[in-house]
Formats: C-alpha cells, sequence, structure tokens
C-alpha cells in the first residue's frame, strides 16, 4: 500500500511546490495519506507537553501538500468520485481553543494516549476522528459543490463521501482532521490534529445532487445513513438548502414523487450543524440525514 507522508513534500507556507499534484491515485487503489493539524512535532521539541498547556499560534499551515491535491486517474469533469474513509491514525498531540463566550480563545496541547485525548485536570474522552476538509477541485471555491470545509462528523471511518468532479483528475485534498470534535465546532476548532488517514478512491454511481452525498456504515454512530450537504451565511438557508438536497436523493433511490419524499424528510430527517459556531461569522454548513432503514413495503398500508 502506498503512503504519502508530511515529509519531505512540506516545507512551510512558502512552499515552491505548494499547490502541485502530490501524486496520482489510481481508481480501486487504498492509500495512506498524512497530513498536517496538531503540529505534535513541535510540541516534542518545545520539551514539555502538559495538558492544556497555553502555547503559541500554528506555525503550519494546514492546507499544504501533505494533503494534496491528488489527481485520480481516469476522473473526468461531471464523474462522481467516491471517498472512502477506511482509518483515521492522529498523532500524540494535537491542540484546541479554550474559546467561547465563557473564555478567551487560547491555544492549549491536548495529549493523545492510548486512545484517550486528555484534558486538565484530569479529563479524559475517546478519541472519535473526522475529517473536516473533504474536496475536488472547483471553479468556484467558494460553494460547497465540491466539498470544502464541512466539518461534518459523519466522514468518519466507516462513511463514504461521494463528490460531482469538476476538472480533469478531479484533484483530491483532504485535512483539518480533528481527533474529536463536538457538533458545530463552536471554537473554530476540534482537537487539531496530524493524522495518517486511510482511504479508498473509486468511482461513484452518482447522486442527484449538486452537493456531496455522505453515505455512513453501522461504524458511524451505529447507524446506516444518507446525508446531504449545504453551505450558507445562516442556518435556515443552509437547512432549506440540505432539505431540497435530500429530497431529490429520496426521489431517485426510492423511485418516488417530491411530494412523498418531502413528507418523508420532513417528519424523519435529522438536521445536524457541521461548522455552525455563527459568533465567528461567515458561513454555516448543514447536514440532512435520513436513516437507510427507510424502505418501501410495496404494498400501501390498510386498516
Amino acid at each position: 500500500m502506498r503512503r504519502f507522508n508530511r515529509t519531505p513534500c512540506y516545507t512551510g507556507p512558502n512552499d515552491p511546490e505548494r499547490g502541485q499534484v502530490r501524486g496520482v491515485l489510481e481508481l480501486g487503489e487504498t492509500v495512506i495519506i498524512e497530513t498536517i493539524g496538531g503540529a505534535d512535532n513541535d510540541y516534542e521539541a518545545a520539551g514539555e507537553t502538559k495538558a492544556g498547556m497555553i502555547t503559541s499560534g500554528q506555525s503550519h499551515q494546514r492546507d499544504s501538500r501533505p494533503g494534496g491535491p491528488f489527481e485520480i486517474q481516469g476522473i473526468e469533469p461531471d464523474d462522481w468520485v467516491s471517498i472512502e474513509i477506511i482509518d483515521i491514525e492522529v498523532a500524540p498531540y494535537g491542540f484546541y481553543r479554550n474559546g467561547g463566550p465563557n473564555w478567551g480563545n487560547w491555544r492549549c496541547v491536548a495529549p493523545v494516549r492510548d486512545g484517550l485525548i486528555h484534558f486538565p485536570p484530569d479529563f479524559v474522552v475517546p478519541v472519535r476522528p473526522m475529517i473536516g476538509v473533504v474536496q475536488l477541485a472547483s471553479w468556484a471555491p467558494s460553494g460547497i459543490d465540491h466539498g470544502g470545509n464541512m466539518d461534518f462528523n459523519a466522514i468518519q471511518p466507516g462513511s463514504t463521501v461521494h463528490i460531482r468532479a469538476q476538472k480533469p483528475g478531479g484533484l483530491l485534498h483532504l485535512g483539518d482532521v480533528h481527533a474529536r470534535m463536538g457538533d458545530g465546532e463552536l471554537t473554530g476548532a476540534g482537537v487539531e490534529i496530524d493524522s495518517a488517514i486511510t482511504l479508498k478512491v473509486d468511482r461513484s454511481p452518482g447522486f442527484p445532487n449538486s452537493a456531496p452525498v455522505v453515505e455512513t456504515t453501522t461504524m458511524v454512530e451505529s447507524a446506516e445513513e444518507y446525508l446531504t450537504s449545504a453551505i450558507a451565511d445562516s442556518w435556515a438557508e443552509a437547512l432549506r438548502s440540505a432539505w431540497t438536497e435530500m429530497v431529490a436523493l429520496i426521489v431517485d433511490r426510492y423511485d418516488t414523487s417530491v411530494e412523498y419524499a418531502n413528507m418523508i424528510v420532513g417528519t424523519i430527517a435529522d438536521a445536524r450543524p457541521g461548522f455552525a459556531t455563527g459568533y465567528m461569522g461567515g458561513y454555516l454548513t448543514c447536514q440532512l440525514a435520513v436513516t437507510k432503514e427507510l424502505r418501501r413495503t410495496g404494498k400501501p398500508y390498510e386498516p
């Protein structure tokens, strides 16, 4: 299995090769891609890694070459690409922001040992790694049609992200991995951390959607679901867009009418925030989830 390491391909924000293709992935290939996030080497070099220790600003930019772009062989514009997340290995140190309405916005160290994240004075919580940024190259990088900084907890090991390609080769980029993040990413940071992501890229059967679709298995939150995505300046707008996307998906996958699909979505769908920290401004992301337990019997109900 090929592995794309952080080094020596990363030399900082002024890397002259930044933005160039990092490698070519074959359809159906499983690879390991390392990403920059928590800069754990910086913490080790400092010689002090106490839980909750306040540190200086991050010295690495997370969107450099270790996370992409990767050309996907055989992918052309309008093809759908599936990115199956098989595993996420996180580094021994990450950072979080001790922020919000009741505190400042400090950058603090979060050690990770034996699958547990440590907070002061003696709190621990299991890791639940997820990927904040999964995207293909786009002609309109401000939208969500190509993915981007979605920050959906559904993008964990056991999920598959489906995105429509806009450029030849798709040009996959991923990063912004968190050892754990609450829904909404309330301080604009989860436990930001370096990672090694095992994934498989392939051609997707596609969906009748403009934004990415996430498909989960029982490995993710003990449920199998379809999740549609949206981005907007307000929660109401994002919810409306994700709702419209889900109605289109249900019409297509269950061969039903818009009226029946809308009734189902409005009644049983779960609305989930991705990046939803309104006090930081900018944008919000939203997913609408419908369980795959939804099925058709082929026989209308009779009392």
